[in-house]
């Protein structure tokens, strides 16, 4: 079986290619190939552009292609004419969406008011009242187009992919993604404030901030599960891990993990502390976590790596 991956030359799709080779199948990376491209072995690569339709098409046929995993659908302007190829030759369709289509996302953001929700968000729970969040909102991630990202919203891909009846849909909700290759740097701020020495002062609002995290081998071996589950037709899926912590306990966490010691100290806002950058850019009374059982007990998804391991990589990963 031969599965493509768009988007699949970067930290999360070159995961997705090596569980795939784990499980004996054959990754179709497709990519603009604008850059050097390293692959793992077994991995077959095509230059494309995501929206040339017509050469999906041929791509899809050429290599018999059963699903495609679509890791970087931004918004309806990069991902319509996926949906059309898709349209074109059937089967599955799984689609990294993101933890940001609840309703919690956009209180974080200030953009509004629901209810806090303090329990994990589970898969039908309430979902964002409003569209394109990253449209008047200057933090945004690094390497992406202006005019991608102001059409960015998943729940506009989502919604577009599942009333699509000529192939079948799988949504993958993936939180904060860290581990080796992590350009983001999820947690540098804990890394490299462990290394440098205690007292580590944390801001206060930020030390009780709860959200969710994946692991990226974890992350690309619930999409791989996915896309080769009957099972996981029609479905939508949240993947991370079962645990939630506060960032002052993922602070505690490296900092055993590095065998340190050192103080901390929770400060109150506006003195400097740890995290005072995230807590003053956002209303951090929103948690945004997700409840991931359904993908546990439907597809017997479960982690690959103990937790030890997976914070001594990231380590190793973002002090080499």
């Amino acid at each position: 079986m031969t599965v493509a991956i768009l988007g699949g030359t970067g930290f999360v799709g070159t995961a997705v290619a090596r569980r795939l080779l784990a499980r004996f199948q054959t990754p179709l990376v497709v990519a603009r190939g604008r850059h050097p491209v390293t692959l793992p072995n077994g991995a077959i690569f095509e230059a494309a552009d995501r929206t040339d339709g017509t050469r999906l098409v041929e791509l899809f046929r050429q290599h018999h292609i059963d699903a495609v995993i679509d890791i970087f659908g931004l918004g309806l302007k990069n991902t319509a004419p996926v949906i059309e190829a898709m349209g074109a030759v059937g089967g599955r369709y799984l689609l990294l969406s993101s933890i940001d289509v609840y309703s919690n996302y956009g209180g974080l953001l200030k953009r509004e008011t629901p209810p806090v929700q303090a329990a994990p968000a589970k898969e039908d729970d309430p979902l964002r009242g409003f569209r394109f969040p990253y449209r008047q909102n200057t933090r945004r991630p690094q390497g992406v187009e202006d005019d991608l990202f102001d059409d960015y919203d998943k729940i506009v891909l989502e919604e577009a992919a599942a009333a699509d009846r000529r192939f079948e849909t799988t949504v993958i909700r993936a939180p904060m993604i860290f581990g080796p290759g992590d350009k983001q740097h999820r947690f540098a701020w804990a890394i490299n404030a462990i290394r440098a020495g205690g007292p580590m002062r944390v801001d206060a609002r930020g030390a009780g901030w709860l959200n969710s995290y994946g692991y990226i081998d974890d992350v690309a071996e619930a999409m791989v599960l996915a896309a080769n589950s009957p099972k996981a037709a029609g479905r939508t899926y949240n993947v991370g891990q079962a645990n939630v912590r506060t960032q002052l306990d993922w602070l505690r966490a490296f900092a055993d993990a590095l065998g340190s010691s050192a103080n901390i100290e929770i400060v109150p806002a506006g003195q400097g502390g740890l995290l005072s950058e995230r807590a003053d850019a956002s209303n951090l009374d929103y948690p945004l976590t997700i409840d991931t059982a359904r993908i546990r007990s439907e597809l017997d998804f479960a982690e690959l790596m103990t937790e030890r391991d997976e914070l001594l990589a990231t380590i190793d990963a973002e002090t080499a």
